[in-house]
């Protein structure tokens, strides 16, 4: 008879050890495109630290995962295998139907001339974005192939070389083989800090591009919901000191627009 207690007891060990966790839910999912400084590893990227912080708020436990294949993290959130995305245009939803953005803006990517010297290009302090393009003609000019925001927008200039990632955009400047490089202006910066050089930022941005989450309709109701605490954080100061952990140490004054 000990030996039938024994094993029922032993039984009843295990059956709660391994039982599931009830009331603790998994995590949602969000999947982003952007690399250093926008999110890491170790989870301290400002997307990662905008996104946790915002959710925390909600009590709802999320994770920020980097998918590089652009259209199949669109098809996985659409098709609800991850929650959503984040750090995306605006406009998706039109052919993505499952998916709802959230209102209120990650934040904005500034895409921006940079060169080793303070002196070119010459943007015009007009807020029309046109000069800024057009002060590139007399440079070598060099950005990452595919990136749409300048095959679309760069007019003609004295030279354009096509780099395949960041590294090697930044080698091309470091090396002389460009007097410009366009880029998005914290990956820049984070870029030629592990290059050990320093890169002057032209103003104003050549572009500006709002950046939002988005939600599987599953989540409809967290929508308004997560909007209203990134305009909550904007307000209380906790954006701003986000974005100065993030982007502190990359050697310039962190102002983000809101």
């Amino acid at each position: 008879m000990q030996w039938l207690l024994a094993i029922i007891r032993t039984g009843l060990a295990l059956s709660v050890l391994f039982a599931p966790r009830l009331g603790v839910a998994d995590p949602l999912r969000l999947s982003t495109g952007m690399r250093e400084p926008w999110t890491n590893a170790d989870g301290t990227g400002f997307t990662d630290l905008v996104i946790k912080e915002a959710f925390r708020r909600l009590d709802i436990p999320v994770e920020v995962v980097v998918n590089f294949a652009a259209a199949r993290a669109l098809a996985l959130a659409d098709e609800g295998v991850d929650d959503g995305l984040t750090a995306r245009i605006a406009g998706l939803e039109k052919d993505y139907p499952n998916l709802l953005r959230v209102p209120e803006k990650i934040f904005d990517n500034d895409f921006v001339a940079a060169s080793l010297s303070p002196s070119p290009p010459s943007p015009s302090p007009r807020p029309d974005p046109a000069p800024g393009w057009d002060g590139l003609s007399p440079y070598s000019v060099a950005y990452i192939l595919g990136w749409q925001v300048f095959d679309n927008n760069l007019k003609p200039v004295r030279e354009v070389t096509h780099a395949k990632d960041s590294a090697q955009l930044l080698g091309l400047l470091k090396a002389g083989r460009a007097e410009v490089i366009l880029h998005e202006r914290w990956q820049a910066l984070w870029h030629a800090r592990q290059q050990g050089i320093t890169i002057h930022i032209h103003e104003p941005p050549l572009a500006r591009v709002p950046m939002y989450a988005y939600l599987h309709k599953r989540h409809a109701g967290l929508v308004d919901r997560l909007s209203r605490e990134l305009t909550a954080m904007k307000a209380d100061g906790t954006y701003q000191m986000l974005a100065e952990r993030a982007f502190g140490g990359l050697g310039v004054r962190v102002v983000l627009f809101r």
